[in-house]
């Protein structure tokens, strides 16, 4: 089976791919297996040798895409080859999942999800509800008063 590769900018800038595979929310790229390749650091058979080497983690389909949304960022481990040794900045950009930047948009596609009729139509429900029931008791007390008041005998 096919995986994905997720790998720092160091990497991808060794490749030349930083304008062809996507940039993930942390900074970091998905790479293609076969991209691994190109380090000319031995065959597939020596994926795990060569993640250790780039400081790369293989990742499935189901997982890549995780990645790609923001939902599961999964850090990387430090690369053992030097050419590959990267140090994220502490910009916005690598912050952003960290602070809960996205929060207010997810929090909007909910509500926008939900729609505001619900919340509207429940105090509108309850108070024709009580009105009813007002009509109602002022109807039943209407004929009731009369009597306790001893006007009809």
């Amino acid at each position: 089976m096919a995986r994905y590769i997720k790998a720092n900018p160091k990497v991808v800038a060794f490749l030349h791919l930083e304008d062809t595979r996507n940039q993930l929310q942390d900074g970091n790229y998905l790479l293609w297996q076969a991209d691994m390749l190109e380090l000319d650091m031995g065959s597939l058979v020596n994926l795990p040798a060569i993640l250790d080497a780039i400081g790369g983690i293989a990742l499935s389909a189901h997982e890549a895409r995780e990645e790609q949304d923001g939902t599961v960022l999964r850090p990387l481990p430090v690369a053992t080859d030097p050419r590959f040794i990267y140090t994220p900045p502490t910009s916005p950009q690598t912050q952003s999942p960290e602070t809960g930047e996205n929060a207010p948009q997810a929090a909007v596609e909910e509500s926008e999800g939900q729609g505001i009729s619900p919340e509207a139509e429940s105090p509108a429900e309850g108070a024709e509800t009580a009105q009813e029931g007002d009509q109602e008791e002022s109807a039943g007390d209407g004929g009731g008063d009369e009597p306790e008041n001893g006007e009809e005998d």
